[in-house]
């Protein structure tokens, strides 16, 4: 069954979106730095969408009493004032994207330069919904799967309230002995995660 996904960087710099499942996941190229603060964008301006509602109610309420003219004022400065916000927010959130495209067009072309692309194996279907890591993986040429039994545990260390200056880091321990390294800005890695997380990191 399906987890979910999360973009992560590894220990190389380069940038995976994590298609995580119940018997393990697939690193996946492509579009990962633009994805991996996108929760935290929805959410920041789902909040701002609440204050205009907020203030726009205010503003209603505030019309149907007489006598209101400084509320009425403190509104619109209110309103103005969180227009702004939204307007340097939303350029922000630009300026970042364009730079995370650049990192994935670069990260994709150098993986093309080395011969490595990614295609969907002959005879797989187009539209079906992968229903386990193994059967992503067998749909796919030159991606890599970590599975399930490989995993002897995932310690992770990083703040409550992760952000890219300050991400998860998912130290992923293998049978094998070596270790995979992924930080991610995204809590939800932490849910996904969450059946191979050991109990001392966190």
């Amino acid at each position: 069954m399906r987890r979910g996904w999360v973009s992560a960087e590894d220990a190389a710099g380069d940038w995976w979106r994590l298609s995580v499942f119940d018997d393990g996941w697939v690193e996946l190229p492509g579009f990962a730095r633009g994805l991996s603060d996108t929760r935290a964008q929805l959410r920041q301006l789902l909040f701002l969408l609440g204050g205009f509602g907020v203030l726009v109610l205010l503003s209603q309420l505030a019309g149907r009493f007489d006598g209101v003219g400084p509320l009425s004022l403190v509104l619109s400065i209110g309103a103005l004032g969180l227009l702004l916000f939204s307007a340097v927010l939303i350029a922000r959130f630009r300026a970042r994207d364009r730079q995370q495209a650049a990192g994935d067009h670069a990260q994709a072309m150098a993986a093309r330069r080395a011969g490595h692309r990614v295609r969907r194996r002959p005879g797989t279907p187009l539209f079906r919904r992968a229903r386990s890591s193994a059967e992503l993986a067998a749909g796919l040429e030159g991606v890599r799967r970590i599975g399930a039994e490989q995993v002897s545990a995932v310690v992770l260390s990083g703040p409550e309230r992760p952000g890219p200056a300050d991400p998860l880091v998912l130290s992923v321990l293998l049978h094998d002995g070596s270790v995979l390294t992924y930080r991610t800005p995204d809590p939800v890695a932490r849910e996904i995660f969450a059946p191979w997380i050991s109990r001392s990191g966190g």
